[in-house]
């Protein structure tokens, strides 16, 4: 399978003007759903930013059919007063057994100077990889579709409303996106275009974000993504708690893979000599 990456995960999360009065659970235009969606999200990326999580992943791969379970922590970073922000992964258990000395390790790092630490979490990033079962590079990351709907990207896709999804709430409606523009947000092998598509379910009145669906490719052949967010009750905003993601292997088998997250935790990020959680 050819190594997805990610080009648009260090977008900057621009102010949006969006109305969040109450509003019927009938049809929102797409027009007046947009702003809405636009801004919450960036409400979504200031207070999960600095936020820690720990991610219990399992793998599967069904032919020759091998398992794998994998624990990291999960973070996105902003520095205060920055636009741009970037999810991390520390890979910190696989299969039961340790594979790192140093706990928080991830955490630790953002009481360097800005440049280093982010190149830095990226080679820890970059390393974490290797324990994936295949060759699937970043795309399996929960706020992938929140960084594609970000405003500044709205006029490069294509936007229908479908149905109201009531077990999600009486006011959710899904929204479909399907990426029309290049160059593309994602990249296959660096730099070839690929076109994104997929689902938003939102709350039509605030634009709250309850579940995103990301696709790349034909529906049943291509990759599938699929995240839940949920109220975190003790700090108070919403947070990601399970993805599950499907990937074709190339040679007629599944990758199949299935987060969960837990034990939310924030910390502030510093240039001084001092982690403060």
């Amino acid at each position: 399978m050819r190594r997805t990456s990610i080009a648009a995960l260090a977008l900057a999360a621009m102010c949006v003007a969006g109305s969040t009065e109450r509003v019927s659970a009938e049809n929102v235009p797409v027009k007046d759903l947009l702003p809405r969606v636009g801004a919450y999200i960036r409400t979504f990326i200031d207070s999960f930013s600095n936020v820690v999580a720990e991610e219990s992943y399992k793998q599967e791969i069904t032919s020759p059919r091998r398992k794998r379970q994998l624990k990291s922590d999960l973070m996105l970073v902003k520095y205060p007063g920055a636009e741009a922000w970037l999810v991390f992964r520390d890979t910190f258990e696989v299969d039961g057994k340790s594979v790192r000395s140093e706990p928080e390790r991830l955490t630790k790092l953002f009481v360097e100077p800005p440049e280093s630490a982010m190149r830095r979490a990226r080679e820890i990033t970059s390393a974490s990889e290797k324990y994936n079962l295949a060759n699937i590079g970043t795309i399996n990351n929960p706020l992938l579709v929140l960084a594609l709907m970000q405003e500044q990207n709205h006029e490069r896709f294509r936007f229908t409303l479908g149905n109201i999804d009531k077990s999600l709430g009486p006011d959710v409606r899904i929204l479909q996106f399907q990426e029309m523009r290049t160059p593309t947000l994602i990249k296959l092998d660096g730099n070839s275009d690929v076109f994104t598509n997929g689902l938003l379910w939102v709350e039509q009145a605030t634009g709250r974000v309850l579940k995103t669906q990301f696709n790349l490719g034909r529906r049943g052949s291509g990759i599938e993504i699929i995240t839940t967010f949920q109220r975190d009750p003790d700090l108070q905003i919403d947070v990601p708690v399970l993805l599950k993601e499907w990937y074709p292997d190339g040679s007629g088998g599944d990758i199949t893979g299935e987060a969960s997250y837990s034990r939310f935790r924030r910390f502030q990020v510093t240039t001084q000599d001092e982690l403060k959680k």
